[in-house]
């Protein structure tokens, strides 16, 4: 009997030990999922230029309810003047404080608009600076791990309108021979007045115009406008023609490209003819000045601009390309620029990095696809993100970066419970055995019998 209640005693240990890992592991799953919350950061125009009103748009988000934020933003005064911001901003020179604290109800979502004057052209980035905090509602009033990215906004010059032509009246000859003849006894003869037609008034279908006109990697001073017909343009290439696209208002008329042939570096004059169906012609004239690849070194790395785009050399050749599609950009970066050798190229910078060491870059190696290379700065050097992901993870402390996705987590953290859980079960049968065996008086041979038969 002894035996008996040692067993019990073990099997009543062991299940009050498995009831304990099961509640630890489901404390420890709900400690896990700490509150968290997202900051976002927009403008409600993309195309700002000088002297228009801009409105940041900041928004906050989280799966838990949200008490209340606390965060300053910094910006570049010169290029962005504050306006207001409501109730819960304020501003000054080079940074503006959004402080909503005093919130009375949670809320899943909050949203501030922030009101700026462009007031001159440049780049600038709106980014969220330390100290900041975003707080918990009821229960949970406990500050959230916070992940955000920058916005970069750029303000364009202020485009000033064409100068109008003003088309001079056909001529109109006077009437000929309009004096009065001296007095006969016969009537005088007097001429019909000779005046030319009135000039003919052209629609779409007779004018000499283009209606637009465009040069791969090219941009036209001033910007493209059928009326005006002198342009200039710098380029930095080694070919020898450019790639002219065109359009005509009229669909019948010619049209004779001259100087596109044989580009060299220094000025060049390109000329446009179009000529309509009846005749009229107009002539647009390009003034092209070329150079070829303007190579600046700095270490080991060496830019350039070929094409309109700028080229990276180290080892091998980088050619910078425009990312189309955000939603390609890894999570936790934010677009902003970067200056090499005077040349400005988006870059792509993590909040996790505090050093600001490493960038990401969207270029293509040689003539292989674009992708996104992770650039070392002290280094100088260039790796592609894919294959580094997981080292970049790592030494920065398993970040914005490095979160997995929250699905992923769950997910392990159940396997590991089932697992502990089968483990408890196997050690409960093999009490259970052992428990009935002593009770029937059995050993291990009878059970070995039982089993073989």
């Amino acid at each position: 009997m002894a035996g008996m209640c040692f067993l019990k005693k073990r099997a009543l240990y062991i299940i009050t030990l498995f009831i304990f890992i099961m509640a630890a592991c489901l404390i420890s799953s709900r400690d896990v999922q700490a509150s968290s919350a997202a900051v976002n950061v927009t403008v409600n125009n993309n195309n700002v230029v000088k002297g228009d009103t801009v409105y940041v748009i900041i928004t906050i988000t989280s799966s838990d309810e949200i008490g209340g934020f606390k965060g300053y933003f910094s910006y570049d005064n010169s290029v962005l003047k504050y306006v207001t911001g409501g109730s819960v901003a304020s501003g000054n020179d080079n940074e503006f404080l959004v402080s909503d604290t005093d919130r009375e109800d949670g809320s899943y979502r909050l949203k501030y608009s922030i009101k700026f004057t462009a007031r001159a052209a440049g780049s600038t980035t709106i980014m969220l600076k330390s100290p900041y905090a975003v707080y918990g509602y009821g229960d949970n009033a406990e500050e959230m791990s916070v992940s955000y990215s920058p916005l970069n906004i750029v303000v364009s010059p202020k485009k000033e309108k064409p100068a109008e032509v003003t088309r001079k009246p056909a001529n109109t000859k006077k009437p000929a021979n309009t004096k009065k003849p001296a007095n006969t006894n016969q009537p005088a003869h007097t001429e019909e007045p000779q005046v030319s037609p009135s000039p003919a008034v052209y629609n779409n279908s007779g004018s000499a115009r283009l209606r637009s006109l465009n040069i791969k990697d090219v941009t036209l001073s001033p910007e493209f406008s059928p009326d005006i017909y002198k342009y200039s343009t710098i380029i930095y290439t080694d070919s020898t023609s450019l790639d002219i696209s065109y359009e005509t208002e009229d669909m019948d008329a010619d049209v004779t490209i001259k100087g596109n042939g044989g580009l060299s570096e220094g000025k060049n004059t390109i000329k446009i003819i179009v000529r309509n169906s009846i005749g009229k012609k107009a002539v647009y004239k390009l003034s092209v000045k070329v150079k070829h690849e303007e190579v600046q070194a700095s270490g080991n790395i060496s830019t350039s601009l070929r094409d309109g785009s700028v080229v990276l050399r180290t080892n091998d050749e980088y050619t910078v390309v425009e990312l189309k599609d955000r939603e390609l950009i890894p999570e936790g970066f934010g677009e902003t620029e970067m200056k090499m050798d005077g040349n400005v190229i988006k870059v792509y910078s993590s909040e996790s990095d505090t050093e600001h060491k490493f960038v990401l870059i969207y270029c293509k190696r040689g003539d292989n696809k674009p992708e996104f290379y992770l650039y070392d700065k002290e280094e100088q050097a260039f790796m592609p993100y894919t294959k580094v992901q997981s080292w970049y993870r790592g030494i920065n402390g398993n970040a914005v970066v490095a979160e997995e996705p929250e699905a992923d987590v769950e997910k392990q953290r159940l396997i590991y419970i089932l697992a502990i859980a089968v483990i408890v079960c196997l050690l409960l049968v093999i009490i259970i055995i052992s428990v009935y065996m002593h009770f029937k008086g059995m050993d291990k041979d009878d059970l070995s019998d039982i089993l073989n038969k």
